[in-house]
């Protein structure tokens, strides 16, 4: 099934025996340092269907109270070493491939750095690595303007709509319409609009952003 970016919502605790104390030790060490975060409902809209995020997203349960189907899920399964000289290219490059690449956890909370936490994020690893979801938003948004990734990218459009995007047409009629650096490197594009997605639904939800 491969490794998925998703995000996590609270209802979400129960999953695995990783999933709860992660979130409980995340929570209470942003407390202590005044960066609690609350989740947001999403907007009202018409009902969605829960489609592939509940049985790719998160560990294969089934999405439930609509909170799966209005969830982020995208695709970790290209080769990443476009989008990593990408972000070591500029002139910050090390800050921006932290800001992206160099955590567990991100979370909608403003800081500089990274938290550690004594938790693991996955069975077997070392103490989650978490990072601020407004730093990761900043960072894609500039390597995004460096691939003049073109709007109709899409970044948060529901469960796997980029992943779908990126292996159908609409990326080759998107190339021809809006040609530019984008189209040269498409896991470099690929990532970009995957991360800055995953951000900006953390901002917008209130909500964790996982490997899963």
């Amino acid at each position: 099934m491969g490794i998925y970016v998703v995000s996590v919502a609270e209802e979400d605790r129960g999953d695995s025996e990783i999933r709860g104390p992660v979130l409980d030790a995340l929570h209470g060490e942003l407390e202590r340092r005044g960066l609690a975060f609350a989740e947001r409902p999403a907007a009202r809209g018409p009902a969605r269907r829960p489609g592939l995020l509940g049985r790719l997203g998160l560990r294969g349960r089934p999405a439930g109270r609509g909170g799966r189907a209005d969830g982020f899920a995208e695709k970790a399964d290209r080769p990443y070493g476009a989008f990593e000289a990408l972000c070591r290219a500029q002139p910050d490059g090390s800050r921006l491939y932290d800001a992206l690449l160099d955590w567990e956890l991100l979370v909608p909370a403003d800081f500089g750095g990274v938290l550690e936490l004594s938790v693991p994020a996955e069975p077997g690893g070392d103490g989650a690595r978490v990072r601020s979801a407004h730093r990761a938003a900043g960072a894609a948004r500039r390597l995004a303007a460096v691939l003049e990734l073109p709007d109709c990218v899409p970044r948060d459009a529901g469960p796997l709509a980029l992943t779908g995007w990126f292996a159908g047409p609409a990326a080759g009629r998107a190339a021809a319409a809006h040609p530019g650096p984008w189209q040269e490197s498409p896991d470099a594009a690929y990532y970009t609009a995957l991360y800055l997605g995953a951000a900006e639904h953390a901002l917008r939800r209130g909500r964790v952003i996982a490997y899963g």
